[in-house]
């Protein structure tokens, strides 16, 4: 029984802006793609309040432009780690306080001068999306009332800001400075609980209850959807989240089967890039991929993050 790749045709949208028009694909593509040896190289987090130590499962994170530095949501200490990944030693921490509000960050990304975009998490509509420099300033936030109740994000490389918002099931794609581009309905039956996005700006939606995902244009045209056959080895059991390497391979955290697959940027199933049986995993569900061919994961309740170094194949 052959995988289910299925295309889709065009849905009607009232927001055409493609800012990859003007420059072209290859100017945003760069750095490896994730292939070949896998060390397993070390992990970075215990649970506790001091530095480096997490309140509860970390479930948001990325890594710097040269993939030096961690940052870490601490969602239940309501405060955002960072740590150097080189010596797996804490920074420094800072509060994901904005206007009078603790917030719970439950997205985080590195734009293109280096500032941090932050899912502010809030109640009765406080939810906003927060710009902070590395150091813990607040530089802007925008998006109350309008973002919604806010349950997953994600950044493009043109920082372009995508979030979820669980209460309208809707997607909503705004500019770093607030100005909305775009909005849509994905058509998906329960919660949304991660995004994802490649080179080309396209936004990676993992459907959960339907072990499915679908990759849609970011005027909200759905391309194609993901979803392999059962029995072929490689169907999902509970897709968690997704991310891209610079060749725009996607990675899937199949959280049931506990593994993390590789699908080319067209869909089609490359490989198992991390299993169970070979790397230990335990429900996995959050992932990031560096440009520097590292990968990192975090499981289900777990308060630390595993690193996977990815280089040459060794004969």
């Amino acid at each position: 029984m052959e995988d289910e790749v299925a295309y889709y045709s065009a849905v009607s949208s009232d927001h055409e802006e493609d800012p990859y028009s003007e420059i072209g694909l290859n100017s945003v593509a760069s750095g490896m793609p994730i292939d070949g040896y896998v060390e397993y190289n070390y992990e970075v987090g215990r649970k506790g309040r001091g530095p480096g130590q997490f309140g509860g499962w970390i479930q948001h994170f990325t890594v710097s432009h040269d993939g030096k530095t961690l940052y870490a949501c601490d969602v239940f200490n309501k405060r955002i780690q960072l740590i150097d990944l080189a010596n797996r030693k804490p920074i420094h921490a800072f509060p994901s306080n904005m206007a009078g509000f603790k917030f719970q960050a439950r997205g985080i990304s590195v734009l293109r001068n280096g500032n941090l975009c932050i899912n502010c998490v809030g109640f009765d509509g406080t939810s906003r999306i927060g710009i902070f420099t590395p150091e813990g300033r607040v530089v802007s936030n925008f998006g109350q009332g309008t973002i919604g109740s806010s349950c997953a994000m994600t950044v493009d490389s043109m920082d372009r800001i995508t979030v979820m918002d669980r209460r309208r099931m809707q997607i909503t794609t705004c500019s770093r400075d607030g100005k909305i581009l775009g909005t849509f309905h994905p058509q998906i039956q329960g919660d949304v609980l991660r995004l994802g996005s490649d080179n080309r700006g396209r936004i990676i939606v993992p459907n959960h209850l339907d072990n499915s995902v679908i990759v849609f244009e970011p005027n909200g045209r759905a391309v194609y959807k993901i979803k392999p056959a059962y029995g072929s080895g490689h169907s999902f059991k509970y897709p968690g989240a997704v991310a891209c390497d610079a060749d725009d391979n996607i990675l899937v955290c199949d959280v049931g089967n506990h593994k993390v697959t590789q699908f080319s940027s067209e869909g089609v199933f490359r490989t198992t890039l991390l299993s169970q049986k070979q790397h230990g995993l335990w429900r996995p569900h959050d992932i990031v991929a560096t440009p520097q061919g590292n990968v990192l994961l975090s499981e289900v309740s777990q308060t630390y993050i595993k690193i996977f170094c990815f280089s040459a194949r060794r004969y």
